[in-house]
Parts: C-alpha cells; sequence; structure tokens
C-alpha cells in the first residue's frame, strides 16, 4: 500500500521541467491526481522558508564560465606582476644609508615578505570559491572581480606601508 505523500514524492517534478509543470499540469509525466492536492504534512520547500533555486542554463551559463575564466586569468596575471611589484618595494629601502633618512626596516621587511602571501591567498581564495561555485551551477564572475579588486588593495596596501617606513631628511 503506498501512502499519499510517497505518491506526492514519486510524482514531484524534477529538476529537469520547468516551473508548474508537476502531476496536474499534463507536462510531467506523473500518474496524474495521486498526491495532486496540498501537501498535507507541510514538508514543502516553502514550509522551510526556502524555495528551490533555478541554476543557470543556456547562454547565461555560458556566459558566466567565459567571463570567470577570462577574469581569473587576469587575476593570475595581476597576482604575479603584484607579487613581484611588492618585492620590488624593497629596493625603496637602499635610500637608508643617505644622510638624513630614517628607515623602519623591520616594518618594511615584513612588508615585503608578507605581501607576496597574501597576495597569494587571495589567489587561491579566489580560485577555490570561484570553481566551487561553477560547479554548484552559481553565478560566479562577481567573485572574480572581488579578487582582482582585492590584489589591488593588498599592492597598494603594501606601497602605502613601505612608504611609510621610509623618511626622507633634508
Amino acid at each position: 500500500m503506498v501512502h499519499a505523500w510517497a505518491a506526492r514524492v514519486m510524482d514531484a517534478p524534477t529538476r529537469a521541467e520547468p516551473p508548474g509543470a508537476g502531476p496536474g499540469s499534463g507536462a510531467g509525466s506523473g500518474v496524474g491526481s495521486v498526491g495532486a492536492g496540498p501537501d498535507p504534512l507541510g514538508s514543502g520547500p516553502a514550509a522551510f522558508g526556502r524555495e528551490a533555486r533555478h541554476p543557470l542554463a543556456g547562454g547565461r551559463r555560458v556566459a558566466d564560465v567565459v567571463a570567470t575564466t577570462a577574469l581569473l586569468v587576469l587575476l593570475a596575471a595581476e597576482s604575479v606582476v603584484a607579487g613581484g611589484g611588492i618585492v620590488f618595494l624593497s629596493l625603496a629601502f637602499n635610500s637608508c644609508g643617505a644622510p638624513g633618512n630614517t628607515c623602519d626596516e623591520a616594518l618594511g621587511g615584513a612588508v615585503v615578505y608578507v605581501g607576496p602571501v597574501l597576495v597569494a591567498l587571495v589567489l587561491v581564495a579566489t580560485l577555490i570559491v570561484c570553481v566551487l561555485r561553477l560547479v554548484r551551477r552559481r553565478l560566479s564572475w562577481p567573485f572574480a572581480l572581488v579578487g582582482i579588486a582585492a590584489v589591488v588593495a593588498v599592492f597598494f596596501g603594501a606601497i602605502l606601508l613601505v612608504d611609510s617606513a621610509i623618511t626622507h631628511g633634508i
């Protein structure tokens, strides 16, 4: 003997069916009127305050994958340049021997060593988030843009810290 709730679960529309294509609409392959009434247990998605999301499909999905891939390639190139630029900032401490100049070499050294590590962490975190969102068929290109902006912020933060570590005299 099949319970009414079991019949309803068996007749529930799948993700491949468009919204409204349930047992009573004629679009599905359901049995018909079995379990077509309201959910007596209130156990549907709306009962939990969460409705089913439709994944990206068609042209939007392709555009998202292409845009995300292009932005991640740009992020990787930007990360290499920013990491190298932060290491290049160590040359600013060559002026510390000039008369009247003072330098906080501990702060400058920390920035030169920690900066590229932060850039790499932003790159890896952005890659992981974007790949997970692509696999789950969620919109992911905005996260790649956030990663690009974060690398720019780390780079300019490193420039500001190195600049504050060097005081030019005369």
